[in-house]
C-alpha cells in the first residue's frame, strides 16, 4: 500500500501539469483602426493577468489563455482601449479600435505659462497613466516607457561594469544626458555613474529611473521636443515628467512574479500605496516597494577555436560566460504631501529613497587566457585550474527631497521651491585576482573594493505665471539657482596596484576628485491665442555656469487646431548642452578587451 501511495504522489504532479498544458487555448486574430488599416505593436493582454503579447507588422496576434471565456484588452498609443470577451477560439478574433484617446487630458509639461490639454498644447506631449504603463507586463520603468513612448530607448547592458546596473536611456536617440527628468515638475538629480565601455551614451550620465517606485506614480508626461529654452541645457532631447499620486480612495497592495521562457530571470515584486488625510484638505500619500530579480544568461557558443584549448571548450561551449540581466534587489519608499496654509497658499513636499544592490559578470577568465594565474597555483593546483569568473557588484543609494509653497502675489500664480537630490554608487569586485600583486607577493585578495562615486545637487526655483487679455495671453517667468557636487572615493590599495584587480581596477589616489559648481538661470515664456484655433508662443532662457560660461537659448512655436480631434504643430528652437560635472572632472583608468590582444588595454 505504501508503495502504491508513493507512485500516486509521483504521478499526480505529472497529471496536473498535463491537464494544465491541455487546457491552454490559443486565440488568434487581427487588430485594425476605424479605416481598416492594420496596427503594429498593439498591446494585447488577458484582462486581470500579466499574460500578453503585441501585434506583428501585419496586425496579427496570437495568445494562449488558460480557459474560455476570456476577456482580452487591446491598448495602443492614441487609441481608445477596448475589452473583448472571447467565448470561441475556433475562428479569428478581429478587433477594431478607435482613435482619439486622451486628447482632452490636462498636462503641465512643455508649457510654463499654464496647463493645457494634449490637443491644445503647442508641443507634442504623451500622457500615460500608471495603469497603461503597467499593462504591458514590464517590471521596471525603463522597459515600460520603452514599449509605450515613441523614440524612447533603453536596453540592459551586459558585461559593462556598473553601467549594467543603470540601463542608459534617452529620447530621440540624442543621448542619456540630453533628456531632462522631472518629478512633480521639479528637477530629478542625475546618477553618479558615468556610462563606460561600449555602451549607448558612453562617456555620458543619465538619471536613475529605477529610483522611482512605479506604485507611487499617477502618470508620466513625455515632451518629445527640444526644450532648452524652457527647462535648461539638459532638455535638448525632451522632458520626462513623473507625476506622483496624491489622495487615493483605497489602500492598494500589489505583487507580481514571473520567469522567462528559458526558465531563468525569476523576479518578484511587492508594492503598497496608501494615503492619509491631513486636516480637511491636506493629504500625504505613502508608497513602499520591494523588487528582486535573478540573472539571465544568453551566452552563445564559441565557434572560433584553437586546437590548444579545444578540449576545455568541448566541456564549456560558452566559455563560461554569463551574458544577460544582472541579479538585483531593490527597496524603495516615497511620500508625497500637500497641505493648504490659507485660501491663497499651499505647502507641498515629496521625498523618496531607494537602496539597490546588484551583481553582474565580467568576461570569464578561461584557463588558457590566464596561464600566469594557473602557474601560480593560487586558486587550485595547476592541473585542476578551470579559470575564474569575476563579478561586478554595486550598492546604489538614491534620494530626492523637495518642498515648496504655491501662492498668489500681485495677480501672479507663484511657486517657490527647494529640491535636493543625491545618488551614490559603491563597487565590489569578487572572484577575481590582482595578477601583478600575485606575481610580486605570491598571493592576492579575491575580493576588492574599487571605490565609488557620489553626485548631489540642490536646486531653488521661483516660477510665476499669469493670464492676461481675457485669458488670450499667458505669461510665464522664472528663475533657478543650482549647486552641484561630484566626488569619487579611493579604492583599496591592492585594487589599483599596478594593473589593478582583474576586470575592474580601483580608483587611484590621483583619480580622486571633489568638485562643485553653481548655475543660475532665468526664463520667460509667452503664449498668445490669436483665435480659438491658432496659438503662437515664444520662450527664452539665460544660463550662467560657474565653470562653463553663459548661454542664451530661445524658441518659437505655433499650433493650429483642425476640428475637435486634430492639430498641426511646429516649433523652431536653439539650444546647447553644458557638459555635466561628471564629464568635466571624472578621471578614470579603464581597461577593456581589444581584439587581437590577450590582455585588457588601458583606455583611461
Amino acid at each position: 500500500m505504501k508503495k502504491n501511495f508513493t507512485y500516486i504522489l509521483i504521478l499526480l504532479p505529472l497529471l496536473l501539469a498535463t491537464s494544465m498544458v491541455q487546457a491552454q487555448t490559443k486565440i488568434s486574430g487581427t487588430v485594425s483602426d476605424d479605416s481598416g488599416e492594420v496596427l503594429f505593436g498593439v498591446n494585447v493582454f488577458e484582462k486581470g493577468t500579466f499574460n500578453g503579447t503585441t501585434t506583428d507588422l501585419d496586425g496579427n496576434f496570437s495568445l494562449e489563455v488558460d480557459k474560455l471565456p476570456a476577456t482580452l484588452t487591446f491598448s495602443y498609443i492614441g487609441y481608445n482601449e477596448a475589452d473583448v470577451e472571447v467565448t470561441d477560439a475556433s475562428s479569428p478574433v478581429n478587433v477594431t479600435i478607435s482613435a482619439g484617446i486622451g486628447l482632452d487630458e490636462i498636462v503641465v509639461t512643455g508649457n510654463r505659462t499654464k496647463p493645457r490639454t494634449i490637443l491644445d498644447s503647442p508641443v507634442p506631449i504623451d500622457n500615460f497613466s500608471v495603469e497603461e504603463l503597467t499593462s504591458g507586463g514590464k517590471t521596471n520603468m525603463e522597459q515600460m516607457l520603452n514599449y509605450k513612448v515613441p523614440s524612447f530607448n533603453s536596453q540592459n547592458q551586459a558585461i559593462s561594469d556598473a553601467t549594467a546596473h543603470f540601463d542608459p536611456a534617452d529620447l530621440r536617440g540624442l543621448g542619456p544626458s540630453r533628456t531632462l527628468v522631472l518629478v512633480n515638475g521639479k528637477r530629478k538629480n542625475q546618477s553618479a555613474q558615468v556610462y563606460l565601455n561600449r555602451t549607448p551614451g558612453k562617456g555620458e550620465v543619465g538619471t536613475d529611473l529605477k529610483s522611482i517606485p512605479t506604485a507611487a506614480i499617477e502618470r508620466i508626461e513625455v515632451l518629445r521636443d527640444g526644450a532648452s529654452a524652457q527647462y535648461g541645457s539638459d532638455a535638448i532631447a525632451g522632458v520626462i515628467n513623473i507625476i506622483l499620486k496624491d489622495e487615493v480612495d483605497f489602500t492598494t497592495v500589489t505583487s507580481h512574479t514571473g520567469v522567462t521562457s528559458m526558465g531563468d530571470g525569476f523576479h518578484f515584486g511587492a508594492d503598497l500605496n496608501t494615503s492619509v488625510s491631513i486636516g480637511e484638505e491636506g493629504f500625504i500619500n505613502l508608497t513602499g516597494s520591494y523588487y528582486t530579480q535573478n540573472l539571465t544568461n544568453r551566452a552563445g557558443e564559441v565557434t572560433d577555436t584553437d586546437a590548444d584549448y579545444q578540449d576545455w571548450l568541448n566541456e564549456n561551449p560558452t566559455a563560461g560566460m554569463i551574458v544577460g540581466q544582472p541579479d538585483l534587489t531593490s527597496t524603495a519608499g516615497m511620500a508625497n504631501m500637500e497641505y493648504p496654509l490659507s485660501d491663497n497658499a499651499t505647502f507641498y513636499s515629496f521625498h523618496g529613497v531607494t537602496h539597490r544592490t546588484g551583481r553582474s559578470f565580467a568576461y570569464y577568465r578561461a584557463p588558457y587566457w590566464r596561464p600566469d594565474v594557473a602557474a601560480a597555483e593560487f586558486w587550485t593546483p595547476m592541473e585542476n585550474f578551470i579559470g575564474y569568473h569575476p563579478t561586478f557588484e554595486t550598492e546604489i543609494v538614491d534620494n530626492i527631497n523637495s518642498a515648496g509653497i504655491r501662492f498668489g502675489v500681485a495677480g501672479f500664480d507663484a511657486d517657490a521651491s527647494v529640491t535636493y537630490g543625491r545618488n551614490a554608487v559603491d563597487y565590489t569586485v569578487n572572484r577575481s585576482v590582482n595578477r601583478d600583486y600575485l606575481a610580486d607577493h605570491g598571493w592576492s585578495p579575491r575580493t576588492f573594493y574599487p571605490g565609488g562615486y557620489t553626485f548631489q545637487n540642490t536646486v531653488g526655483n521661483l516660477d510665476l505665471s499669469r493670464s492676461l487679455a481675457d485669458d488670450k495671453i499667458s505669461l510665464g517667468l522664472g528663475a533657478e539657482a543650482k549647486i552641484e557636487q561630484f566626488s569619487s572615493r579611493e579604492g583599496d590599495h591592492i585594487s589599483y596596484y599596478k594593473g589593478g584587480s582583474d576586470s575592474f581596477a580601483g580608483i587611484k589616489p590621483e583619480e580622486v576628485v571633489s568638485e562643485r559648481r553653481t548655475n543660475f538661470a532665468a526664463y520667460a515664456g509667452l503664449d498668445f491665442d490669436l483665435t480659438e484655433s491658432l496659438l503662437l508662443g515664444a520662450a527664452a532662457r539665460f544660463e550662467n555656469f560657474s565653470d562653463f560660461g553663459t548661454n542664451f537659448s530661445w524658441k518659437v512655436n505655433a499650433r493650429y487646431k483642425i476640428g475637435k480631434r486634430g492639430a498641426i504643430r511646429g516649433s523652431y528652437s536653439t539650444g546647447f548642452r553644458a557638459p555635466s560635472l561628471h564629464q568635466r572632472y571624472l578621471i578614470n583608468s579603464q581597461y577593456i578587451i581589444v581584439q587581437g590582444s590577450p590582455d585588457p588595454q588601458l583606455q583611461g
